[in-house]
């Protein structure tokens, strides 16, 4: 099983958009077993990598997917992984 890479990006200290992305990240990797999360709170190399301007950001197979500036929903997350080819949603 190929696990698909998942990165959020928050501001520290996280502002409430931060916050809410941090909690959606537990909540993917918990229904989604073919999911590696990783959580970038604070800067870090991959803010520049990535080119990430705004915070909250979700980052999907290194760049395949993006999503700055916002917390997307649950579902939003889902259809885009589910692009990606990931199927084992539990939900």
């Amino acid at each position: 099983m190929k696990l698909v890479k998942l990165e959020v990006f928050t501001a520290e200290p996280p502002c409430a958009g931060c916050v809410a992305l941090l909690e959606l990240a537990d909540k993917v990797q918990e229904n989604f077993p073919e999911v590696k999360v990783i959580k970038h709170i604070g800067m870090c190399d991959e803010f520049v990598q990535y080119k990430i301007t705004y915070v909250p950001a979700t980052i999907i197979e290194e760049g395949r997917i993006e999503m700055m500036g916002l917390c997307p929903s649950y579902d939003t997350i889902a259809a885009a992984l589910m692009e990606m080819g990931v199927k084992n949603d539990k939900s």
